[in-house]
C-alpha cells in the first residue's frame, strides 16, 4: 500500500495527543501531592479537555494500525486468492522487535536482569499488575502484538460484508458488555475518579480500573476491528461511503466530542458519576468508529479540507518517527519539566510552561526518532523484506 499523506497525518496526531497527555499528567511529578495536581487539573477550562483526555491518541493508533494492516491483507487476498502469512509475521517482527528489544536492553542495563522482560517481549503483561509493567507505557505494544497474532485469522473469517460487520458489531458489543460487567460489580470505580483513587491510595482498585477498563483485550480490540471494518468496505463496497456520507459525517462529530466529557483523572462527582458511566460504555467504541468513518471518508475524497490539513507535509516526518517517539518521549517529558519548572515541587504551573515542556518533549522525541529511524527501525525493515524477497524468488518456478 502507497503511503497516503492523510493517514500519516493521523498517525502525527495521535502521537502528538499522547505527548501532550503525558506532558500534562507528569506534572503531578513536579507537585507536592496528588491533591494538589487535582486541583490543578480540576481549574483547566473545558476545551482543554483535548490535553487530559490525550491518550485516545493511543486508540487512533489501534485503529489505524487495524485499518492498513487488514487494508493490505484484503489486497492481498483479492488479488492472489491466498494469505501469506510467514510474510505478515515477518513484516510486524522486524518492524516492531528491533527497537523495542533495544528499548528493554537498555532498561535493563540500569534494572538488571530479571524475568519480568519475558512478559513484555512475549505480550503477556497487560494481563498480569499493570503496575508491574517494566516500561509502563509499552502496554499499548502489547495490545498491538496480541492483535498481530490473530489478525490473519480475523481476515480470513471476514469472507463478506455480512461477516465483517458481525465481527465488528460482536466487537462492540463484548466492550460495551464488558464495561458494564465490570461497573455493576464493582460500583466503587464509577463512584471514584483515577485521581480520586490514587489520592485514596486504594491500588487494588486502581489495578482493577486499569486492567479491566483500559487496558483489557476486549475494550481494546474493538478499535482493531473498526479498522478492520473501514478496510473491508474501502477494498470492497467504497460507494458505501459516499452513500452513507451524512451519517458518517455526524458520526465522527459525536464520536470525536464523547470523550471530551468525562476526564477520569478529574475530581468525582455525583454530577459526573451519570457522564462517566455513558463514557465508561461508549466513550471507545464511539471514538473508534469516528476514527474508523474519518479514515473511510477521506479515502473516497471526501472531507477534503481535514484531508488537506492532515496532509500537511511537516506531520510525515512526526508520522515516520512516531514508534521511537512514543517509546522514548517520556525522557523528554521529565528534561521539559526540568528545563521549564525545576526540581523544587510547585503549587501550578502556567499554561505557557506546560507548553514549554510539551515543546521539549516533541523536539527531542523528534530528533531521538530521527536517529532510531536511520540507524535500528529501516535497517530492520529492510533486512526483512529482503528475507521475504529471497523466500518468493525460491517459491517461482525455475
Amino acid at each position: 500500500m502507497r503511503r497516503r499523506a492523510e493517514l500519516d497525518g493521523l498517525r502525527a496526531v495521535a502521537i502528538l495527543l499522547v505527548i501532550a497527555f503525558h506532558s500534562w499528567f507528569f506534572l503531578q511529578f513536579a507537585m507536592p501531592d496528588k491533591v494538589t495536581f487535582l486541583a490543578f487539573s480540576n481549574s483547566l477550562p473545558w476545551i482543554a479537555g483535548f490535553i487530559r483526555r490525550g491518550d485516545i491518541g493511543v486508540d487512533i493508533f489501534f485503529v489505524l494500525s487495524g485499518y492498513l494492516l487488514c487494508w493490505q491483507m484484503f489486497a492481498e487476498r483479492r488479488r492472489t486468492g491466498m494469505l501469506d502469512f510467514r510474510k505478515f509475521y515477518l513484516r510486524r517482527l522486524f518492524r516492531i522487535y528491533p527497537l523495542y528489544l533495544l528499548t528493554l536492553a537498555l532498561v535493563a542495563i540500569g534494572r538488571g536482569p530479571s524475568w519480568d522482560y519475558l512478559g513484555n517481549i512475549l505480550a503477556y503483561n497487560i494481563w498480569l499488575n499493570p503496575f508491574d509493567i517494566i516500561i509502563p507505557w509499552t502496554w499499548s505494544l502489547s495490545i498491538e502484538i496480541e492483535f498481530y497474532a490473530i489478525a490473519p485469522l480475523l481476515i480470513l473469517l471476514a469472507r463478506s460484508g455480512r461477516a465483517a460487520l458481525l465481527m465488528v458489531l460482536a466487537f462492540a458489543v463484548l466492550s460495551v458488555l464488558w464495561a458494564l460487567g465490570t461497573l455493576n460489580a464493582n460500583p466503587q470505580l464509577l463512584e471514584n475518579s483515577i485521581i480520586d483513587l490514587e489520592i485514596a491510595e486504594r491500588r487494588e482498585d486502581l489495578v482493577l480500573y486499569y486492567q479491566q477498563l483500559y487496558s483489557s483485550m476486549p475494550i481494546r480490540l474493538t478499535q482493531f476491528l473498526f479498522g478492520l471494518g473501514a478496510a473491508w468496505v474501502i477494498c470492497h463496497r467504497a460507494a458505501l461511503v459516499s452513500r452513507f456520507r451524512i451519517a458518517l459525517v455526524a458520526g465522527v462529530v459525536l464520536g470525536l466530542i464523547l470523550p471530551l466529557f468525562y476526564n477520569p483523572h478529574g475530581g468525582m462527582t455525583e454530577a459526573r458519576q451519570s457522564m462517566a458511566f455513558i463514557v465508561l460504555l461508549f466513550g471507545r467504541v464511539g471514538f473508534a468508529f469516528a476514527i474508523a468513518a474519518l479514515i473511510a471518508l477521506m479515502q473516497v475524497g471526501l472531507l477534503t479540507q481535514v484531508k488537506a490539513a492532515l496532509s500537511w507535509r511537516w506531520l510525515e516526518p512526526i508520522a515516520r518517527f512516531s514508534f521511537a517517539m512514543y517509546l522514548y518521549h517520556p525522557v523528554f517529558v521529565y528534561l521539559g519539566i526540568v528545563t521549564f519548572i525545576g526540581t523544587t515541587p510547585v503549587e501550578t504551573v502556567s499554561f505557557a510552561r506546560y507548553l514549554g515542556v510539551f515543546a521539549v518533549a516533541v523536539a527531542g522525541s523528534t530528533a531521538l526518532g530521527f536517529v532510531s529511524w536511520h540507524a535500528v527501525e529501516h535497517p530492520a525493515i529492510r533486512f526483512g523484506q529482503r528475507l521475504i524477497g529471497k523466500r518468493n524468488a525460491t517459491l517461482k518456478p525455475s
